[in-house]
C-alpha cells in the first residue's frame, strides 16, 4: 500500500543528470547553454523551460528517458500529454507527475507490474478503512486511494481492462470515478488547506477524466510498462 504523501514540485528533485539533459536538449551553442544555465535558478523560468516540446522529443522520440529521474521523466510526459489534451493547469500536471514518479514504476527494469499484489487492491477496502478512521486519518486515506488508482488508470489501463474482461472486475472508467470522488473528498478536508493542497486536489479531480484518457493514449503510443 502507498503510505507516502505526494510532494508537489517535481523540479526541486531533479538530478544533475536531469539538468544536463535539459541543457543538451535545448541548447545548440555554448552561448545557448550559458543562457539556459543562468535561468535554472529561477523556478518560474524552469517551469517555462520544461514546457519546451524539444524535451519531450529528446526524451521519448530519441529514447533518452532511461538516464533521467522519474520526476523529470513524468513531468515532461504528463505536462506534454495534458497540454495536448487541453488541460493547461501546471498544478494538475505537477501533482500527477509527482504521484506517477513516486508510485508509477516497478522497482527494477526487469520487474513487471506486480499483478499478485494489485489483485487485492479494491476500492471497497478504502471504504472500510474510512469507516474506522479518525478525522485526520480520513484525509490521508482519501489521498492514498486517489493516488493509487490515479497511477493504475493513467499508466496501466490495459491491465485493468484485461482484468475486467477475465474476472468481471470493474473497468477503467469505474476507477476513474473512484479517483475523482476521493480527490474531491480530500480537497474538502480541513487538512487540505493546511497542506495548501485544497485547490490542487480540486483542480486535479475536475481535470482527471480527460487527463486520464490523454495519458492512456501516450502510454500506449510511447511506453511499455508491463501488463
Amino acid at each position: 500500500m502507498m503510505t507516502r504523501f505526494p510532494r508537489p514540485g517535481c523540479w526541486y528533485r531533479f538530478t544533475a543528470t536531469d539538468w544536463q539533459f535539459i541543457r543538451d536538449a535545448l541548447a545548440l551553442t555554448q552561448k545557448d547553454r550559458d543562457g539556459i544555465v543562468s535561468l535554472l535558478d529561477d523556478p518560474e523560468a524552469v517551469k517555462m523551460i520544461l514546457d519546451h516540446p524539444k524535451l519531450f522529443e529528446a526524451m521519448l522520440v530519441n529514447r533518452k528517458a532511461g538516464m533521467l529521474s522519474p520526476e523529470l521523466f513524468f513531468f515532461v510526459l504528463v505536462r506534454h500529454t495534458l497540454k495536448r489534451a487541453g488541460v493547461d493547469d501546471l498544478e494538475v500536471a505537477d501533482y500527477m507527475a509527482v504521484v506517477c514518479a513516486d508510485f508509477g514504476l516497478p522497482a527494477t527494469a526487469e520487474q513487471k507490474l506486480p499483478a499478485h499484489r494489485l489483485d487485492s487492491l479494491y476500492s471497497i477496502d478504502y471504504i472500510s478503512a474510512l469507516e474506522h478512521a479518525g478525522p485526520h486519518e480520513r484525509f490521508f486515506i482519501h489521498v492514498q486511494c486517489a493516488n493509487q488508482f490515479l497511477v493504475l488508470t493513467s499508466l496501466y489501463p490495459d491491465f485493468l481492462h484485461h482484468r475486467a474482461e477475465r474476472r468481471g472486475a470493474p473497468d477503467v472508467e469505474y476507477y476513474e470515478q473512484v479517483v475523482v470522488s476521493h480527490l474531491e473528498a480530500a480537497g474538502r478536508h480541513a487538512l487540505a488547506g493546511e497542506f495548501a493542497l485544497d485547490d490542487t486536489l480540486t483542480h486535479v479531480a475536475s481535470a482527471f477524466p480527460p487527463a486520464r484518457r490523454a495519458m492512456n493514449h501516450t502510454v500506449r503510443e510511447y511506453l511499455s510498462l508491463g501488463a
